[in-house]
């Protein structure tokens, strides 16, 4: 069946990362406060993260103070000591929630010749409660059908209830929906288990191959044709 809807993935597929970005520099953030790396904690924060939050999702103060809470933990479990830890958490906020993110050069004139064809066009991403922010920088807001984020839905890929949402807002079956993303794990293995037609993205270019694991790879939306939608 010919795929009537294309989904994006949001950060590295759409939005170039940011190498001064905190979650970049959080070993430097917590020697800089006087703690010490703790890479088991480093890892659980980014690894472990729920995919399932909804009680955490009912308002964005909610959102925020549960997120402010994770780092708390993980610069306590670094040895970052009060007052100091909290004035690091404030540093962080102040920026987490006023940065933004570009796009890659390929993605607005992909994205528009996919609607003049006639394809719906989405985006689902694992990000904080102001991801409209970002794509009002980028001239995005108006490019899209529908947006699906984590932090008001109450889930993160790989979570079968995300790609629930991605099809539902899509008015489509699962088999017509491509969803195209950077994460093995989130993106192309969520997607394939609800269903979806997943394609991985690699934005370094290390993907030389046109397809692998059975499962088709870009590494710029300038190839998107390539899947003959």
């Amino acid at each position: 069946m010919a795929a009537t809807a294309v989904v994006f993935d949001w950060y590295a597929t759409l939005a170039a990362p940011n190498v001064d970005d905190f979650w970049t520099r959080l070993p430097e953030i917590v020697t800089a406060a006087g703690g010490v790396p703790d890479a088991a904690a480093l890892a659980e924060w980014e690894g472990a993260h729920p995919v399932e939050h909804r009680d955490h999702s009912t308002s964005e103060a909610s959102y925020r103070a549960w997120q402010r809470s994770r780092l708390a933990q993980l610069f306590e479990r670094c040895g970052i000591a009060e007052p100091r830890r909290s004035a690091v958490l404030d540093e962080i906020e102040a920026v987490r929630y006023s940065r933004v993110f570009g796009v890659f050069p390929d993605v607005v004139p992909a994205i528009a010749a996919l609607r003049a064809r006639g394809v719906t066009v989405g985006l689902c991403s694992n990000w904080d409660w102001d991801l409209d922010r970002h794509l009002r920088h980028n001239g995005l807001d108006g490019l899209l059908d529908f947006v699906v984020c984590s932090a008001p839905l109450g889930y993160r890929k790989p979570h079968p209830a995300i790609f629930d949402e991605v099809v539902r807002r899509a008015g489509a079956g699962p088999d017509e929906v491509v969803f195209v993303g950077d994460s093995w794990h989130d993106d192309v293995a969520g997607a394939r288990r609800a269903g979806l037609s997943p394609v991985h993205i690699v934005r370094s270019g290390s993907c030389a191959v046109d397809r692998h694991d059975d499962v088709a790879c870009l590494t710029t939306l300038d190839d998107i044709w390539r899947l003959d939608l």
